[in-house]
């Protein structure tokens, strides 16, 4: 009897109670999904958004014309003002809450098995942003609510003169932070993509030092929790349908990189389309033409367009050797090893990501040294050590009008043989000006190779660089090349 009885598994994978949990979850994300898709759509349709920036500015303007005295200024235009402004902002709130909602409920989900989103890093700043925008939304959406109701109390109640100035002086003070709110929260509106929603959220924290394919490694570093687990899943799916010689991993690393060439104008739409051809089979090319599938060509174009405004300095070295390429450069066809690196120009709030690629053609693996000195840097000095694969060197330069297969097959293998690294930099916040920055490539018996330095200017300020202006140039970008498909 024993023997019989069935224990009860509440957490095996397969479990009942589980995947009615799951489905209910999933279920409540697409009500507050839809209820974030509505209200967004509201807040963000012309003329709100102006609206509400004009209101902002103008409600203190009107209840400081009270307080100075001035004889055209008017209790009942004020208090217009203020309501006006006050209707404006409930869309705006109201857009707010369901993102959170809907945040929340999707990083819950599970991804693959018992894998939860919250094993991506990135989840706890997202939530955390878009805590912080709720709160600056009922904020000055408070503040406009009181500043209405103390001039209609004033406009009703005969007040004295003391009390009358003090009232709308608080309605100054309160229009004024009203409106540094709307200016700090009308820069953008979050969660406006269907398709990726909480993308313009996230910022790479946590990534590895060395990038094994280039694109692919890159690009998933910058993804959200959400679609970073639904790249997972789609990288598990392909593995049927992918040419005999490739995997599902490398497959996407070729397709990324023949659409980083269409980028630059090397590739129209049916060499994509070709390149496409030889390393998928025709079962995934349809998925990837078709409208309804999550990373279709679409889709792909506009996650390497965030991932390129994220970070331009590795797009700036695949677009240098690819120069080099076509151009048929010495540091390629003659040289037994290639250094190049790239750092911004500028590095704001003492922060920068150094991009390094190296490129071995001694003929055989080697391992290597690559020493960075950063002048004042913490640390100041670092050193890596990794094996560096063989690459194959070109013999010649490639004709880009006649030969534009064998360019994408030998920028790509040059890519895949190559050795890239990204290393995050960091100064004390109180260090600014140029400030140098020592490469040096040592081989095996610790002889030097090579060793290039750069330099960059440190500033304490926000710079175009800093994090906060790339996130927003990043969703700029999305919008943007998302707009132009559309039409």
């Amino acid at each position: 009897m024993a023997s019989e009885r069935s224990l009860p598994t509440p957490y095996a994978e397969e479990s009942e109670r589980h995947v009615q949990q799951e489905q209910a979850l999933s279920l409540r994300v697409k009500a507050r999904d839809a209820g974030r898709k509505f209200w967004v759509r509201i807040a963000s349709s012309r003329p709100l958004p102006q609206l509400r920036l004009f209101l902002s500015v103008v409600a203190p303007i009107t209840s400081a014309l009270l307080l100075i005295g001035w004889e055209r200024a008017s209790f009942p235009i004020a208090i217009a003002v203020h309501v006006a402004l006050t209707a404006s902002f409930v869309p705006a709130l109201l857009a707010a809450s369901f993102a959170r909602m809907s945040a929340r409920d999707r990083l819950r989900l599970r991804a693959v098995g018992f894998r939860s989103m919250n094993a991506y890093p990135g989840v706890e700043r997202i939530l955390n942003s878009l805590d912080e925008r709720r709160i600056r939304e009922r904020v000055r959406l408070s503040c406009a609510i009181l500043a209405t109701a103390a001039l209609a109390s004033l406009w009703n109640l005969a007040a004295g003169t003391t009390l009358s100035s003090l009232v709308i002086g608080s309605c100054v003070v309160l229009g004024a932070i009203t409106a540094l709110n709307t200016l700090r929260l009308e820069e953008s509106i979050p969660m406006r993509s269907n398709s990726f929603p909480l993308l313009s959220l996230h910022a790479p924290t946590i990534h590895a030092s060395t990038l094994d394919r280039v694109l692919s490694d890159l690009l998933v570093a910058h993804l959200d929790p959400e679609t970073a687990s639904h790249w997972d899943i789609w990288i598990k799916s392909l593995h049927d349908d992918v040419r005999s010689d490739q995997t599902a991993e490398s497959a996407v690393e070729h397709l990324l990189q023949a659409i980083h060439l269409e980028h630059l104008g090397l590739l129209d739409e049916n060499g994509l389309l070709s390149e496409t051809r030889r390393v998928f089979k025709v079962s995934a090319i349809d998925g990837l033409i078709a409208e309804h599938s999550r990373f279709n060509m679409i889709a792909l174009r506009r996650l390497l367009t965030h991932t390129r405004a994220w970070q331009p300095g590795l797009f700036r070295l695949t677009d240098r050797l690819q120069d080099s390429v076509i151009r048929g450069d010495p540091s390629l066809i003659e040289a037994a090893w290639r250094l190049d690196l790239d750092l911004p120009p500028r590095c704001g709030q003492g922060q920068g990501d150094l991009f390094v690629m190296i490129h071995n053609h001694s003929g055989r693996k080697q391992s290597i040294e690559v020493d960075i000195l950063a002048a004042e840097g913490e640390p100041e000095l670092q050193t890596l050590r990794v094996l560096a694969r063989a690459s194959s060197k070109p013999q010649k330069p490639i004709s880009v009008n006649d030969q534009r297969g064998v360019l994408t097959e030998s920028f790509g293998r040059l890519l895949a043989d190559s050795t890239v690294l990204w290393i995050g930099l960091a100064w004390p916040d109180s260090l600014s000006g140029p400030h140098p920055v020592q490469v040096t490539l040592r081989n095996e018996e610790g002889e030097t190779l090579e060793s290039i330095v750069v330099r960059t200017t440190l500033s304490s300020g926000v710079q175009a660089e800093s994090m906060g202006h790339r996130m927003a140039d990043a969703a700029s970008e999305v919008r943007r090349i998302a707009l132009a498909l559309a039409d």
